[in-house]
This record gives structure tokens, C-alpha cells and sequence, in this order.
């Protein structure tokens, strides 16, 4: 297969396993309808555990770069790229559904590029800078659309799916400026290895080993939770990793367009509904964030003249 084909195959199901994260969440949740196994904060510690006993041999082998300069950094990736938007996930999707939550989540790149500018002092395009405007007018369109048509729907739970998606932006550009000349699998499994202590913190002061002597449900909910941490939080990040060494970053990037849409759909399959506002409200805001990425498809170019 080739690079071109192999990348637009795993540029697929990336986009399917990350959109299918937020019904995953839920089902970790309630597996059947109306019946609470796992809270919020027991789901995102588990997800955490299992990605992270995955990694552990790979992290083990190299665990000396944790404790050595760039030690620090490691844990910032952990905590904003993994173990704080975890925990903020999975409490938005207790009301928002996957699909507004994989919408919502489109608003990374954004970030990416603000956070990038302000603090690493990453050039920006005013083309990208009016991308950002367009998504924020999306998210504020898709924030009135979704309050009015979500009974139980709260602020609070829009501006967790936001604030993930800002530590995602931290995360991001922390690997990009200073983690760069590290292998990404070492960075994904030292990054989640620094922040096994605070998972197994959780995982023990909400008490989630008794859901699993008591709740006949508790092992069906952690078969979808061992799905969620393996593959999209574990698996998947070695092989975003992939895509962008086969193809390109801009091209891994569009995995962003598919998330949203995957998650729609694996939505629909759990009996979920997006109201038409809310559709074009995601619009607007891919929109913006196509822009960001793609602005340079908008830039004449002269033509290089011959002799």
C-alpha cells in the first residue's frame, strides 16, 4: 500500500476512533439506558489506568527522561493532553451529546494557533486570525442552539468541552516547541506514566473498586472504558504519529474535519439528536478551523518567472 493510500486509511479511522470516544464515555457510563455504573471522574481515572498500563513497557524502558530536563514538560502533556481534559470530557457528556461534544472538540486547532502565537510566538496569518473569529461565532451560535434544545444542557458543560480543548492547545504546542526531538511513543507513554499517580488517586478515593463487587453492570461499563483508553488514548496517538510521518502534519490535521462527523453518527446509533441549528452551527465553526489550517490555499502566489 502506499503512503498516500496508507495515510488517507488511517486518517479514516482516526477519525473514527476519536468520534466514537464521546459515546464511549457515555456507554462507560450508563451501558444501558437509565442505569448510572461509573460517575464522571471513575470513567476518566480508568481511562488513564488502562492507556497507561498499555504504554507501561515502553515508558518503563526509557522512565529515566522523566526525572531529567525535560521531565516538566512531560508532565504538562500529561496533565493538559491527557488527565485534565479526561476528567472534563466525561463530565460535559453526563448532559451534551457525543455529537455536539465532537463538535465542540473541533475547536482545538484554534487554540492551538492563539496559544501558539501568544506564548511560543508562533507567526500567525490574518487569514487564520479570521478563522478564529468565524469559530468562535460558531461555538457561540452552536452554544445558544444547544442550550435551547438540550434539556439539561448547562454553560458549564459547553465551557468544559472548551477548556479541554485549550489544555489540548497547551499540550500540542508544548510537544511541537519542546519535546520535538523526542519519539512521539516515548512522549505519549511518559506523559501518561507522570500522571498514573494521580489517576490511581481517583480511581481509589472514589471508591471504584467496590462498582466492581457490587454493580453486576461494572464489567460490561469497563469493557467499553478498556476500549476507550486503549484505543483512543493509548493506540491512537502512536498512530497520529504515524500519519504525520507518512504524509504530513497539514494533512494529519484534517483528521479534525472527521471527528465531528463520526461522532454524529455514532451518536445517531445511541439515540441521539442534533437539532438543525446545531448542524449548521458545526458548519460555521469547521468553517473557522478549516481556515486556520488551510489559509494558505487562499495566498496568491507569484508565479516564478523563467531566465
Amino acid at each position: 500500500m502506499s503512503k498516500k493510500a496508507s495515510g488517507a486509511f488511517l486518517l479514516v479511522v482516526l477519525g473514527a476512533v476519536w468520534g466514537s470516544s464521546f459515546m464511549l464515555m457515555k456507554l462507560g457510563m450508563s451501558p444501558q439506558q437509565g442505569v448510572r455504573v461509573f460517575n464522571y471522574n471513575q470513567v476518566a481515572s480508568l481511562r488513564i489506568l488502562v492507556a497507561t498500563i498499555v504504554l507501561l513497557p515502553f515508558s518503563l524502558s526509557s522512565i529515566r527522561i522523566l526525572f531529567q530536563q525535560r521531565g516538566p514538560y512531560l508532565l504538562i502533556v500529561g496533565l493538559c493532553g491527557n488527565l485534565i481534559p479526561s476528567f472534563l470530557f466525561t463530565y460535559a457528556n453526563t448532559q451534551l451529546s457525543s455529537g455536539v461534544s465532537g463538535i465542540l472538540n473541533s475547536f482545538t486547532p484554534v487554540f492551538t494557533v492563539v496559544i501558539g502565537a501568544m506564548i511560543f510566538k508562533t507567526s500567525i496569518h490574518w487569514l487564520q486570525i479570521m478563522g478564529i473569529l468565524v469559530s468562535t461565532l460558531g461555538v457561540i451560535f452552536l452554544l445558544s442552539a444547544g442550550v435551547s434544545f438540550q434539556e439539561g444542557a448547562k454553560v458549564g458543560h459547553f465551557a468544559a468541552v472548551l477548556c479541554a480543548t485549550f489544555l489540548y492547545g497547551i499540550s500540542v504546542n508544548t510537544i511541537k516547541n519542546k519535546l520535538f526531538d523526542i519519539n512521539p511513543l516515548q512522549v505519549t507513554s511518559l506523559a501518561l506514566l507522570s500522571i498514573f499517580p494521580i489517576a490511581m488517586f481517583s480511581f481509589l478515593y472514589e471508591k471504584t473498586p467496590l462498582i466492581f463487587s457490587k454493580n453486576p453492570l461494572a464489567l460490561e461499563a469497563f469493557g467499553y472504558i478498556f476500549v476507550l483508553g486503549l484505543l483512543s488514548t493509548a493506540l491512537s496517538n502512536i498512530y497520529f504519529n504515524r500519519l504525520i510521518q507518512l504524509t504530513s502534519a497539514l494533512f494529519a490535521s484534517s483528521v479534525t474535519y472527521l471527528i465531528p462527523l463520526f461522532a454524529v453518527i455514532f451518536g445517531s446509533l445511541n439515540n441521539e439528536k442534533l437539532s438543525w441549528l446545531q448542524l449548521l452551527a458545526m458548519i460555521v465553526l469547521l468553517a473557522g478551523v478549516f481556515l486556520i489550517n488551510f489559509y494558505e490555499l487562499f495566498i496568491r502566489h507569484p508565479r516564478n518567472k523563467r531566465g
